[in-house]
């Protein structure tokens, strides 16, 4: 067989292969949280016919539940920096088959296999900044505006 044939159904293949994968992995990321997950038994009673309009809501003035993700990937925080509001929960998941352990000054995790989660919710503006203890290399900054 000729080689430039041969070698264009390898790159074929390894293209097809890596696209396959990142597809496959980049869209099952998107459902692995859920948020104020509560028992909720829908309302399925039907109220009575009435003329009236619907009642109007008005914003409510508490505070809401902020998350921010940061995946722990081919050796690497991403996003960083990352930019949240006070009040947030950032939750990194070590996407590696690596172990990983986020160290900072401020908050700590324990050793995280793949797939593992650690969560700090910031409640002071500032820059914070971060490490693997395990993989020094790997570096991290959360940037906390009110």
């Amino acid at each position: 067989m000729n080689k430039t044939i041969l070698i264009s159904i390898i790159v074929v293949v390894l293209v097809v292969l890596v696209g396959g994968y990142f597809l496959f992995y980049s869209g099952s990321q998107s459902s692995l949280y859920v948020t104020n997950n509560t028992n909720y038994t829908p309302n399925t009673s039907v109220p009575p016919s009435t003329n009236t309009p619907p009642a109007t809501t008005t914003p409510s003035l508490q505070p809401q539940n902020l998350t921010s993700l940061v995946s722990i990937k081919n050796f690497a925080f991403n996003p960083t920096p990352l930019t949240i509001k006070v009040g947030t929960t950032v939750i990194w998941t070590n996407n590696d088959s690596m172990p990983h352990q986020i160290k900072s000054t401020t908050f700590n995790s324990a050793t995280l296999n793949n797939g593992q989660t650690f969560s700090f919710t910031f409640s002071t503006a500032g820059q914070y900044n971060y490490s693997c203890a395990i993989h020094p290399s790997m570096l991290g900054k959360i940037i906390v505006t009110q």
